[in-house]
């Protein structure tokens, strides 16, 4: 098999649209149907034979398999024909609930792992002790990644997190790049909550010292008018714009609702930022990593001696006393502890009926379509309302109700226009990793991915700002904006991204290896297309299973015969 074909597969997957109906016996009518032709057929260069008499059992045909990848496609970061073949066989509904009875990988736990191998890889090749480094930085938050994603097996939560830490965004672009485990801990935190409920998840993610300090709440002191001192209101804003309940006022459906104008109604204004931003204050770091200055936290420590791993605490005496009033008139009485000023915060903005619809679109964004219709959006803000057993924010409910609802699920859905999205750069790489085997000598998936984010802009915890890669209602200019439809992606992918994504694509096809770190001699993660070699023996074979696993079994019949023309003739 020529490499230029795996290249050409590669990026025919840029896209996710709609996967078109085959034509293949469905329903009931697949069982003991007998079929009779003429003779038997041997394919050229095989030694298998078809026979000319058969009786369908229902085995062999594609619909459950190209049905499994499609659904993998929404589910995970990327699956092999193992575990398509898994699902076409177990069903999409056991598999998710056989997903979620999985325990937590532990993003954590394997960074000090992985940092302990780093350093001692470091050493063996003649490394200087004295410049030893004494914790990990981003780099190893990225080699732990993708350890993690190459060996843990809770796929579905791996892919849920994601989808959490393009909401709740931090950064590497700050300070942050310089704390690894805190890097670890709070995805952590995502992993823990993706399947948990969505207040557990926004209070531990408000108390998180990596939040703290991307969002300026750690070290946010009370007010004191006559010394100048203001509370900081980034947090404040931030948690209802971007974590709670957005901009304006939703119907279920998330739709905008309007007033008797026709007005967009705004769901706060800046009084009500004024008044949460008084809830968080007096949080410090939690506890301190040994160093020579300090030996306990303080109100005001920098970052740089804490550990970033413990929760902030509450430092009364910087936390503004007094009531504060939230959205809706709800006010905070006096006399409460700032932990529990904070907890009643939280509480009102998760019972907020914005909550649901507008967190429950951004998860279908992320999973499953960009333009998910109203009905869609409403079953979803139903289930975040009540999950069937009168809770409210059950996180696993929300998204296995997101996979199997009839939009995500049926024919009928997919081949609707404006279904589908754009793929983001970085799980387009991760899909490539997880559906072709992949080899290191040491077993090492060290990836600093830094070329490809270079080329994509795109790699976990790295957005610019806090409004992440892309926003949820982004329209790039043409149909898509003028048929009023958004494409998030499409905001990172333009002529310098697209072309960069095609070489790095390209790179992997032609060296064969896929990912790079920066250890010195350690042997590159190379890809493995023994399983594939056989196959090319038949264009169409090899061709359909490039499909199946890369494009969904979307791949038109045109595609299909200009992949055959082009890679199996003579040069």
């Amino acid at each position: 098999m020529k490499r230029k074909l795996l290249f050409s597969m590669l990026a025919s997957g840029i896209l996710w649209i709609p996967v078109h109906a085959q034509v293949i016996l469905g329903s009931d009518p697949t069982q003991d149907i007998k079929v009779t032709t003429s003779s038997n057929y041997t394919p050229d260069y095989w030694n298998l034979s078809a026979s000319g008499d058969k009786t369908i059992n229902n085995t062999g045909l594609e619909g459950p398999v190209m049905e499994a990848s499609r659904f993998l496609s929404q589910a995970t970061l990327g699956a092999d024909l193992a575990t398509i073949q898994k699902v076409a066989d177990q069903g999409i509904e056991s598999w998710i609930d056989e997903q979620m009875a999985l325990p937590q990988s532990q993003m954590l736990d394997r960074m000090h792992d992985v940092f302990a191998e780093v350093i001692e890889w470091y050493l063996l090749n003649g490394g200087d002790p004295e410049e030893v480094a004494t914790r990990p930085y981003w780099t190893i938050f990225n080699y732990t990644w993708w350890e993690n994603h190459m060996k843990a097996e809770d796929l579905l939560r791996q892919k849920v997190a994601l989808a959490l830490s393009e909401i709740f965004v931090i950064s590497i672009n700050s300070n942050l790049s310089d704390a690894g485990y805190g890097l670890a801990d709070y995805y952590d935190v995502l992993l823990k909550n993706s399947f948990g409920n969505f207040e557990t998840l926004l209070n531990e993610v408000t108390l998180h010292p990596c939040m703290g300090y991307y969002l300026s709440h750690l070290n946010n002191p009370r007010e004191v008018p006559e010394e100048n001192i203001h509370s900081d209101e980034n947090y404040a804003r931030e948690i209802m714009q971007l974590f709670t309940v957005g901009l304006y006022e939703l119907n279920q459906d998330g739709t905008r609702k309007t007033d008797d104008q026709g007005n967009w109604i705004p769901t706060y204004d800046q009084a009500d930022i004024k008044e949460l931003a008084k809830v968080f204050t007096g949080l410090g770091v939690g506890g301190v990593i040994p160093n020579e200055w300090v030996d306990y936290p303080y109100f005001g420590l920098d970052i740089y001696v804490a550990d970033m791993t413990v929760p902030m605490i509450m430092w009364e005496d910087w936390h503004q006393p007094g009531p504060k009033t939230m959205l809706n008139e709800y006010v905070i009485p006096p006399g409460q502890t700032g932990l529990k000023d904070i907890r009643d915060a939280v509480h009102q903005l998760f019972l907020h009926p914005n909550v649901g619809p507008f967190i429950g679109r951004q998860l279908i964004q992320r999973l499953v379509t960009s333009n998910p219709s109203p009905e869609y959006v409403s079953r979803i803000a139903a289930v975040f309302a009540d999950n069937g057993n009168g809770k409210r924010g059950d996180l696993g409910a929300v998204v296995k109700a997101i996979l199997m609802d009839p939009e995500a699920r049926t024919c009928s859905a997919s081949q609707d226009d404006a279904f589908g999205k754009l793929r983001e750069p970085f799980t387009r790489y991760t899909h490539f990793t997880k559906a072709i085997p992949l080899e290191q000598y040491y077993g090492r998936y060290w990836n600093v991915s830094y070329g490809f984010y270079q080329a994509t802009n795109q790699m976990p915890l790295a957005s610019r700002t806090v409004f992440n890669f892309f926003l949820p209602d982004y329209q790039p200019i043409g149909d898509i904006a003028d048929n009023d439809l958004v494409g998030p992606e499409f905001q990172i992918h333009n002529s310098r991204t697209s072309i960069e994504y095609m070489n790095q694509v390209n790179d992997w096809a032609v060296w064969g290896y896929v990912m790079d770190d920066w250890e010195g001699d350690n042997p590159h993660v190379s890809y493995i297309i023994d399983e594939l070699m056989p196959l090319a023996r038949d264009p169409e074979v090899l061709v359909n299973r490039l499909d199946m696993l890369f494009t969904n079994g979307m791949l038109s019949e045109q595609y299909k015969g200009s992949y055959k023309r082009c890679y199996f003739t003579d040069d």
